[in-house]
């Protein structure tokens, strides 16, 4: 058997090591490249900026099969329907490249509401009777939100979120109203707060053939959980 020298074998340790370098290096470029391709489709739809994932298998293989297994999402402040401020994580399955754009096979939503995007959407509960002076907290005991308004942050205002899901909806239903430590008898809440009606957000016709599938009302804001079938992403 022919012993190949300590020289020999140097150089072909060199080789294999510029081989794995250049390999590392045009799948850092190819998984950044798609990145950004699937991240300008998304930015669009959520009027932020996202991160882009496709788990542990290489997008250069990916890319040659024209599929990717799984993409992941996530984006901070989105945009979501008529909430703004909202934070995004979304996972899709079997996403494949056609020619005017890109078929899923399914995919799951997580759209959370922290406070603070609650209180910025406050008008949209209220239709703008609660001022802008008002703030919203979070009550999973009771899954109400709470809003706080008035002087000195005296009154608060319950409102329950039901989610809808023959009508595809949000709707807020105003449950309890108090002044200080006093409860207000609904017929005299309902003449204080008569502009104050309780409003539904409509969540049909969102991308991705998304549709709800649970509301929760966590410690620090809402959480809304979607699926969505088969569809086609145009580009």
């Amino acid at each position: 058997m022919r012993r190949v020298s300590r020289r020999g074998r140097l150089v072909a340790l060199g080789v294999i090591g510029a081989v794995l370098v250049t390999g590392g290096v045009a799948e850092a470029v190819a998984r950044h490249s798609a990145a950004d391709r699937f991240a300008d489709r998304m930015e669009r739809r959520l009027h932020t900026g996202v991160d882009i994932g496709f788990g542990p298998t290489p997008v250069m293989l990916q890319l040659a099969r024209g599929s990717f297994p799984r993409v992941e999402v996530s984006g901070q402040d989105a945009t979501f329907r008529r909430f703004t401020g909202v934070d995004v994580e979304a996972e899709l399955d079997d996403v494949v490249r056609t020619g005017d754009g890109l078929s899923v096979r399914d995919s799951r939503v997580t759209a959370e509401l922290p406070h603070d995007a609650l209180t910025a959407a406050l008008g949209t509960v209220t239709d703008g009777a609660m001022g802008g002076a008002a703030a919203v907290t979070t009550d999973p005991a009771t899954g109400e939100l709470v809003v706080v308004a008035g002087p000195a942050g005296r009154i608060t205002i319950g409102f329950r979120p039901v989610l809808r899901q023959d009508e595809e909806s949000i709707r807020f239903e105003r449950t309890q109203v108090r002044i200080g430590d006093r409860v207000v008898p609904p017929a005299l809440a309902d003449q204080l707060l008569q502009d104050a009606a309780p409003q539904e957000v409509d969540l049909s016709g969102l991308p991705l053939g998304l549709e709800p599938d649970r509301l929760t009302v966590t410690s620090t804001g809402l959480r809304l959980d979607l699926t969505g079938g088969r569809t086609t992403v145009r580009a």
